[in-house]
Order: C-alpha cells, then sequence, then structure tokens
C-alpha cells in the first residue's frame, strides 16, 4: 500500500514506493515514505546479503532496529555488534564501516528525512546516481560538548531492551510498558524507546507526535479509523499524531517506537518526568 501521514497503517518490505540495489544486488534499500509523502522522518526496509563490507556516513541520525540476522560495525571508538531486536544508533556524520555477517533484515528511520538532508528527493536521488552524479551526503557530526552519558549522540552505539532499568507503567492491567533510551534531553531528535506489552492486553492509544514502531516480538492487532489489520515482528505500524488506535494484544509482544516530535517537545517535559 502507498504511505498515507494520515492514517494509522502497516507496512512491509512489499509496500516500499522506491528501491535502490547495490553490492551486485546483495544490498537493497527501499524507502515506504520521506518528506515528498509527508512523513517527518525517512522510513525505509533495508536487507543485506552475507557477506557485504562498506564504509559510511550518514548526514542525517538513523536507527536501525535489526528484525534478522546480525551486523558488525566498525568505528573510531571500537567495534559493535547489533542482533535482533536491538537498535543501532548511528549519528549523522559519524564514519564506520558495515561488516555483514549473515543474511541482515533491518527497519530504519532517520532524522531529518532524506530530501531535508540532502536537498534532493530519494527518486531524484536514484536519477542522479545512475548518471554517476550523487550530490554530497557530508554531514558535520557534533562536537564533544554533547558526548557521554547512557545515550551519546556523537558516537554509534547498540541499544537493548534489557539495558534499561527505568520503565513506566502505561497500564497495569494490560501489563504494557515503555523504557526510553533517548530524548531531547539527551541530544537525540527523535524519541526512542522500548514497548512491552503483556498477552490479552487492549489500549486506546492517541500520541501528540508521529510515530513508528517496529514489532520485533508477538503481534497486535491494530483498530483504526474503521479498519483492522495485524501486524508481526519485521513490520513497521505507522502512527500519525493525534490519530486513535486500538491495540489488542494476542501475545506478549516487544516493540521498538521512534517518534518526532521527541516526548520533551511534545508534552513540554521529559518522559519518566511529570
Amino acid at each position: 500500500m502507498f504511505f498515507d501521514p494520515t492514517v494509522v497503517a502497516r507496512y512491509t518490505a512489499e509496500d516500499v514506493r522506491q528501491t535502490h540495489t547495490f553490492h551486485d544486488g546483495e544490498a537493497f534499500v527501499g524507502y515506504v515514505a520521506d518528506r515528498r509523502e509527508g512523513s517527518p522522518m525517512g522510513l525505509a526496509f533495508v536487507h543485506f546479503e552475507a557477506g557485504v563490507n562498506f564504509d559510511f556516513s550518514w548526514p542525517y541520525d538513523e536507527l536501525s532496529v535489526v528484525t534478522e540476522g546480525r551486523l558488525t560495525v566498525r568505528t573510531a571508538e571500537g567495534v559493535i555488534s547489533a542482533g535482533p531486536g536491538q537498535i543501532l544508533n548511528q549519528p549523522r556524520g559519524v564514519p564506520g564501516t558495515f561488516e555483514i555477517e549473515e543474511r541482515l533484515r533491518m527497519v530504519c528511520v532517520h532524522h531529518p528525512t532524506f530530501q531535508e538532508a540532502v536537498g534532493v528527493s530519494v527518486e531524484e536521488f536514484g536519477a542522479l546516481s545512475e548518471r554517476d552524479e550523487e550530490p554530497d551526503m557530508s554531514a558535520s557530526p557534533r562536537g564533544p560538548e554533547h558526548s557521554g552519558g547512557f545515550f551519546d549522540p556523537t558516537v554509534m552505539q547498540v541499544f537493548d531492551s534489557d539495558d534499561l532499568t527505568d520503565w513506566v507503567t502505561v497500564d497495569e492491567g494490560s501489563r504494557a510498558y515503555v523504557g526510553y533510551v533517548a530524548d531531547r534531553e539527551q541530544g537525540s531528535p527523535m524519541g526512542i524507546a522500548f514497548s512491552r506489552f503483556g498477552r490479552g492486553g487492549v489500549l486506546d492509544l492517541v500520541f501528540p507526535y508521529d510515530e513508528a514502531a517496529v514489532i520485533t516480538k508477538g503481534r497486535v492487532t491494530v483498530e483504526s479509523a474503521g479498519s483492522s489489520f495485524t501486524v508481526h515482528p519485521g513490520e513497521l505500524l505507522y502512527m500519525p499524531a493525534n490519530t486513535s488506535a486500538v491495540f489488542r494484544l494476542e501475545e506478549d509482544t516487544e516493540a521498538v517506537g521512534v517518534h518526532h516530535p521527541t516526548f520533551e517537545e511534545a508534552f513540554g517535559h521529559p518522559p519518566h518526568r511529570s
């Protein structure tokens, strides 16, 4: 289905509107949405086959949620590895090397959008690439004054839900909990959180920000605006700001949520505080 920024919807790798393949077809980037579609964040599915290695540096802050496989990233600070259910944070302008050890599947969310960061749309970039006229993709990293803390916006990091000790109860009866990795206070342009939901729970939710959630375990049936659909691991759920949806948890479920603006910008105070 085509992306609609006004509708709560489920997206898979089959729904991408613009694809790029490289490394002899063993690497695939498929965009679901970017600025042109009305999304405040770039949303993409990324697939790699085993053995792909390449250097990179992004012109935006990118979060990759690994849904299958594992990768190693070599950076100036050392070597890190990310596997299923984990978040790989890639701050803008920070160089690294991807080493793909096995077939890899990720859902990637970044801010600003590709068009805002690069100056051309995803489609225009594809046409330029075919003519070997790619635009400048460089960006200045944050300075050392921003470094430090559990979440550090100046270095690449991997996060797991088990790393968190501070969880907020969303609904005790549904055993629904949210744990934030980062928000505005930590220097992130997006709110980044893990969520856990108990089987049998029913939640009626509406957010003051646009939320992209990746299911990493379990499944959830979502009802909104007269439609109903089930989201499975590896799929993307998009919830526009101020649009309600009912979540029905058919089994214990875990997800990674990324949203813009941040919690603090939307509510006027950091998460976990009132």
